[in-house]
């Protein structure tokens, strides 16, 4: 028996659609069922409605140029002799940290403040607006490049993150195991003008975009701070002494007294830049020595079945471990609000979530944005306590080289890397407390309003895009 639902027909859990032979013809004459599912064809009538009262143009004549800088071989050296790189998940990062170095790359992977940058390969169509921070990095050949035309990259930005816009970016997707789009494929992708609305939108998406920029350079002013206030000096493993020199740091070959072993047998523990974060943690004479667990506690919750609500006024927002160092949380997915024992899952103001799964010590502070909201069992919490210690110091020295190492160096496990249950893992992590409160509550004020920048540009974001998206519909419906 087969239900209608929508555009198509659900036939035993099989969506079936009838679509227009000229939307076949039309292009390159897909047969994929992907470049027809359902809000792309919502989205196709949306904008064949609109063109009878709108304007309507391509994404290319909102921009001077589309393009990607083709493939090329990435020779990977020594942080001393080459260029930070980044991988299009990394470019999403709220203040993104390279761990390659390039050398011998192709020019034109070089990018600009304000350009749009979309993912064009795995994870189809993520899309920013490049601060300039990045201008500082060599970025991966599967970023698009769009270089705007004066002043309205605002409105492209909003309207490509809309519903609509991410339907028709990404149903030209091809590929088996990965996905991928070209850029003749978003310079094709129509837009419907509407002055008013342009301006509104495109102002407010600049506002948030500014906030983001004043944000990571609160981030990055917070962890100078750190190292110069505190006399460290920044590592890295070029720092590091390997067996055999320079030919030695290919095999990372090293040794350890028997004494210092700690009850751990596995080498990533001893790492040797682990040693040099505490030796330079001891000789520092500007800071206090304190253990984590005298400054805070923390959990991890249990496991639990995860049920998904479609309409967010059923649920609220789950927090996964891709979104903790995200410039913005992507694909934010909602949990029932009456889920047995919810409330073991929601976070506070104040807390640092880090992610003990997978990719281990990535961490965000909890602003007023966040509170409330539920997160995942892969988060360690941290529950600074705040008469010993400033949340947003404790946030910026575990973000440092000098916090992630000592989590890195926690690290078991064979396929997913995993940190476990809090307890003593976490509790012998050292912290270094200026001997001034005056400086760490200076530096824990730059990391907080750093977060609530960062939160505030993107509740702006979303208004704007939501608004587009809105006053689109409305259009439509009254054809």
């Amino acid at each position: 028996m087969a239900e209608k639902e929508g555009n198509g027909v659900m036939v035993k859990g099989v969506q079936t659609v009838d679509v227009p032979i000229h939307w076949v013809n039309d292009g390159e004459k897909r047969l994929d069922a992907g470049f027809y599912a359902q809000d792309v064809i919502k989205a196709r009538i949306l904008i064949d409605k609109i063109k009878q009262s709108l304007k309507i143009q391509l994404v290319s004549d909102f921009s001077s140029k589309i393009f990607w800088p083709g493939r090329f071989k990435r020779h990977y050296v020594s942080k001393k002799r080459g260029k930070p790189f980044l991988m299009p998940s990394e470019v999403f990062m709220f203040l993104p940290k390279s761990t390659k170095y390039v050398i011998n790359y192709p020019q034109d992977v070089a990018i600009k403040r304000d350009w749009l940058l979309i993912s064009r390969s795995g994870t189809i169509g993520r899309t920013l607006i490049a601060t300039k921070y990045l201008e500082d990095f060599v970025l991966s050949d599967d970023l698009i490049r769009i270089i705007p035309k004066e002043s309205n990259n605002g409105y492209l930005y909003a309207y490509l993150n809309t519903w609509i816009g991410q339907a028709l970016l990404t149903k030209d997707q091809y590929g088996v195991t990965v996905k991928h789009i070209e850029p003749h494929h978003v310079a094709n992708i129509p837009i419907p003008r509407i002055p008013d609305l342009e301006e509104r939108i495109n102002q407010k998406i600049l506002e948030a975009h500014k906030l983001r920029e004043e944000a990571q350079e609160l981030l990055l002013k917070a962890e100078e701070m750190i190292y110069s206030e505190l006399g460290l000096s920044r590592i890295d493993e070029d720092d590091v002494e390997y067996f055999g020199g320079e030919i030695g740091k290919f095999v990372r070959a090293f040794g350890i007294k028997a004494s210092d072993l700690d009850y751990r047998l596995d080498a990533s523990y001893h790492v040797p830049i682990a040693h040099l974060v505490v030796s330079n943690l001891m000789k520092s004479g500007l800071g206090d020595i304190k253990k984590l667990k005298y400054v805070a506690s923390s959990f991890v919750p249990p496991r639990f079945k995860r049920s998904y609500v479609k309409d967010p006024n059923d649920g609220i927002p789950l927090l996964q471990g891709t979104h903790i160092p995200q410039i913005k949380p992507l694909d934010i997915k909602y949990i029932w609000k009456k889920m047995k024992n919810l409330q073991c899952y929601i976070v506070n103001r104040n807390w640092i979530l880090v992610t003990c799964s997978g990719t281990i010590g990535r961490l965000a502070l909890v602003s007023d944005y966040w509170s409330g909201w539920a997160a995942t069992n892969h988060l360690l919490r941290i529950m600074p306590k705040e008469e010993k210690i400033n949340p947003g110091y404790l946030t910026g020295f575990l973000l440092s080289k000098y916090g992630q190492v000592q989590f890195q160096r926690l690290i078991y496990g064979g396929v997913v890397d995993e940190i476990g249950e809090a307890g003593e893992l976490f509790d012998d992590i050292l912290i270094l407390k200026p001997k001034e409160k005056s400086v760490e509550d200076k530096i824990g004020s730059l990391v907080i309003e750093a977060y609530n920048k960062k939160d505030k540009a993107n509740q702006i974001e979303e208004e704007a895009i939501s608004q587009v998206a809105e006053t689109l519909t409305e259009i439509a419906e009254m054809e």
